[in-house]
């Protein structure tokens, strides 16, 4: 695999309009390389009311970080048929779509459940032309959903293009 350069993107769900040109760049590339990271910007006080793992939670924990991180993959290809990859890892255990549904936010028409596991995270296949706001949207509010403290509408996206 080649060289990435990575940049990080703070911004607030108002606004996303920065990472949503980082997820059009990367589609309209139409090779699937590249890939964008997205997690809330937590203080340090946040992070201190976060449950400490022990070195058995680390190698035995059948659930995934404290702290959801969403990550957004772009399509192999540009026609109207191909599909971004979007997962969340996150601690919030086993059958986390349905806690999601149970909470308001089931997955979207169309978009399609590939894996929904404790330690391993969401991972869902968009409807094909979804909309990158959208996706954002969507992932955004997992986070929130998923995130075991109370957190703010900041956020951090970590952009990683080819080159």
């Amino acid at each position: 695999m080649g060289s990435f350069s990575s940049e990080t993107v703070a911004f607030e769900s108002s606004d996303p309009s920065a990472v949503v040109r980082a997820m059009e760049i990367l589609a309209a590339r139409g090779d699937g390389l590249g890939w964008i990271n997205i997690g809330p910007g937590l203080r340090d006080d946040q992070i201190d009311r976060l449950p400490a793992p022990t070195a058995l939670d680390r190698w035995f924990s059948g659930r995934g970080p404290a702290v959801p991180m969403a990550t957004w993959t772009p399509p192999r290809g540009v026609s109207g048929d191909s599909q971004p990859t979007v997962g969340v890892a996150h601690g919030a255990g086993p059958k986390a779509l349905n806690r999601l549904r149970d909470a308001g936010l089931p997955l979207p028409p169309g978009w399609r459940k590939v894996q929904d596991h404790a330690k391993h995270g969401i991972v869902v296949h968009p409807m094909p032309g979804a909309a990158h706001d959208e996706v954002l949207e969507w992932l955004l509010a997992a986070c929130w959903s998923l995130c075991p403290i109370e957190i703010e509408d900041h956020w951090l996206a970590e952009v990683h293009r080819p080159g």
